[in-house]
């Protein structure tokens, strides 16, 4: 019989070859091979990519804001008229009331006078300062003063007073002829000497203050009693004028001794600072120590009234400063360990950073709380309890600076988080 083999060719219409089939095969398999070198020698180099690419530096920021001492801002018996502010000094302001009221200084405009004078012709503790010689003009000033029944110190023509006496005359027995003499004697001429009053005035922030004249006896001369305190804030910071107007008392060459017209200063604190009437109308700008010796209150009593103006404005301020001394105590605005900061770096949580140690400072409710944060360059790796920065706490001038500590380590990313980041 014969042998036939056409079962093992392709069926009619089919295209199966089992020649081609295996002609075929080879190419398709060194295609993948070839696919699958290339997917390695890019995962490769991409991984490479990824483990040399420079990692982020960790970054620190500050998560505390400024604030206020909690609780209710204290108040103070203030008078029914004029108005007024208290400060306790180095520390902030305890109220005020018509704080920026224009009213006519009177004398208290000699609180400038006296800064310019200083600040033209500085004196140290115990000096005396160059001698300024009276002339006739000063003399005939201080009759037609007297006359018209001014606030005067006697002075003679040809009478020798050194800058430190015409200081003490100024401002403890407030003689007015003897603003006028140091006007004259600084700067040539009383209006020359009045511009520099109201640079002075204007650097020191006084924004409500005017003055015309350098004893306050023009009526056009006013400011407010938030601008007066600014004034007495900056004398007392001046040693010399500072122990002039805590002085009851002084002993001058013709005059021989003369009175503090704040009877206030020497008594129950008082430590200062000037007076001034004018016509029906009394303000006074004192000083006087607090609970604490190194609490020193400065306040102004502007535009008092009645049968004894200045009277009034003495016992109005005495009310101040006893209500004053109550109220200032210590507060703690930092505590030991208390978060500040985060660490934000690569790989891992943010990372707390905590204040190294407690702030209290002199305060009251109501007062401000600033904060200023300020980090240190960080590396890549940082070590539990580094340092990485300072806080500086400051409540008024108080300020105090702290460090600023890492809670936990910082460390290098790991490998799979290089790998995996984009």
């Amino acid at each position: 019989m014969k042998r036939s083999d056409s079962w093992l060719g392709s069926a009619a219409g089919s295209s199966y070859s089992r020649g081609s089939h295996y002609r075929d095969s080879g190419p398709s398999l060194a295609s993948l091979s070839r696919v699958m070198m290339v997917l390695v020698v890019l995962v490769v180099v991409v991984s490479v990519i990824q483990l040399v690419r420079p990692v982020p530096l960790p970054k620190a920021q500050d998560t505390i804001s400024n604030t206020v001492i909690p609780g209710t801002p204290p108040s103070l018996p203030w008078p029914s008229q004029g108005g007024g502010e208290v400060d306790i000094q180095n520390v902030g302001t305890i109220g005020s009331f018509n704080v920026n009221e224009q009213i006519p200084l009177a004398s208290t405009a000699k609180i400038v006078t006296a800064l310019v004078i200083v600040k033209d012709h500085p004196l140290s503790l115990g000096s005396a300062g160059p001698t300024i010689v009276m002339t006739p003009a000063d003399a005939a000033t201080y009759q037609s003063m007297l006359g018209q029944q001014d606030s005067v110190m006697a002075v003679a023509s040809g009478e020798n007073l050194t800058e430190y006496q015409l200081l003490e005359a100024l401002l403890i027995p407030s003689a007015d002829n003897i603003a006028v003499k140091l006007a004259t004697w600084d700067a040539g001429s009383v209006s020359a000497f009045v511009a520099k009053m109201n640079s002075m005035a204007k650097a020191l922030g006084m924004t409500h203050t005017v003055f015309k004249d350098p004893s306050g006896l023009d009526t056009s001369t006013v400011g407010s009693a938030g601008d007066e305190v600014q004034a007495a804030l900056a004398l007392l910071k001046n040693p010399v004028l500072s122990k002039i107007v805590s002085m009851p008392q002084a002993t001058l060459p013709i005059v021989g001794v003369v009175y503090n017209v704040n009877y206030n200063v020497g008594h129950d604190g008082f430590v200062g600072i000037k007076t001034g009437s004018i016509g029906n109308g009394a303000n006074l700008v004192f000083a006087a120590t607090g609970a604490s010796s190194k609490d020193l209150i400065v306040g102004a009593i502007l535009g008092q009234s009645g049968v004894q103006p200045l009277s009034a404005a003495l016992s109005e301020s005495t009310k101040l400063v006893n209500a004053a001394r109550k109220i200032p105590g210590d507060f703690s605005v930092l505590k030991k360990g208390q978060e500040v900061g985060l660490i934000d770096a690569p790989g891992i949580q943010p990372i707390p950073i905590d204040a190294a140690q407690s702030v209290s400072f002199t305060g009251w409710s109501g007062l401000h709380v600033n904060y200023i944060a300020k980090f240190l360059p960080l590396k890549g790796q940082v070590a539990k309890g580094a340092k990485v920065g300072t806080l500086t706490v400051s409540v008024g001038e108080q300020s105090q600076t702290v460090s600023l500590i890492a809670t936990k380590a910082v460390k290098s990313p790991s490998v799979a988080w290089r790998l995996k980041r984009l």
